[in-house]
């Protein structure tokens, strides 16, 4: 997810931050069931609990109690970060220790997740799935025509443009003719804000040859911009 440079004819047309037509499934439906999710409420649940026990392996590792922690009364351990091991159990979950200031993420709590509902003796491939969508998301009855659905880019040419991919793909500046002048209408205050503060345009302009940047990076130079860590390399 990020931004990444797009080859369009310089005639091309279609309104910033719309997602364009052509990313946009339309027989895709969501399962009403489980909302989208693909998971049942106890699956859910289960995901609660996994995100305490990944927060409190991070509070471990830091020596900080999360505000979760001093806002809500457990009986035992209210408004005290556990101690060491609890850093060691979460770690051998998720098979990996907190990392940082960012702690356990999405990855080690899926992980977690699934050696938990191993632990239980089931089957983390069919345990806690919808079985409506069978943990697919979507409608059954739109599905075949959905997948069989391909997309399709915006009309090629010469022109330079930049787009969004945080979301199904939406143009975020206008088509220019040449990498330079794309470059120069993303420094100018009030373009693509989202991420054009702090960013040079050298930077900009070896991100746009690249074709893509991540929204951010964490480094040795901490948390920066994908397009400042694309355009320093």
């Amino acid at each position: 997810m990020g931004r990444e440079t797009k080859r369009v004819r310089l005639d091309f047309d279609w309104p910033m931050g719309e997602g364009w037509e052509g990313f946009l499934n339309p027989h895709w439906r969501k399962c009403e069931a489980c909302k989208g999710s693909g998971d049942t409420v106890a699956h859910k649940r289960l995901g609660d609990i996994v995100s305490l026990l990944m927060i409190s392996g991070s509070d471990a590792a830091t020596g900080k109690c999360h505000p979760y922690f001093d806002v809500h009364s457990f009986q035992a351990s209210y408004g005290q970060p556990p101690s060491p091991e609890f850093a060691e159990l979460t770690h051998g979950l998720a098979g990996r220790g907190p990392s940082g200031l960012m702690g356990h993420d999405a990855c080690d709590r899926w992980t977690a997740t699934k050696k938990i509902i191993e632990a239980a003796g089931l089957d983390p491939e069919k345990w806690g799935l919808c079985e409506i969508c069978g943990g697919h998301g979507d409608d059954p009855a739109t599905r075949e025509a959905s997948e069989a659905w391909e997309k399709t880019e915006p009309p090629k040419g010469d022109g330079w443009q930049l787009w969004e991919t945080v979301s199904e793909g939406s143009p975020v500046s206008p088509v220019f003719a040449t990498p330079e002048e794309l470059a120069d209408w993303l420094v100018t205050p009030g373009n693509d804000t989202s991420v054009t503060e702090g960013t040079t345009r050298e930077q900009w302009l070896k991100m746009i040859k690249a074709g893509w940047a991540p929204s951010m990076v964490l480094s040795e130079k901490g948390m920066q911009s994908g397009v400042a860590f694309v355009g320093d390399e």
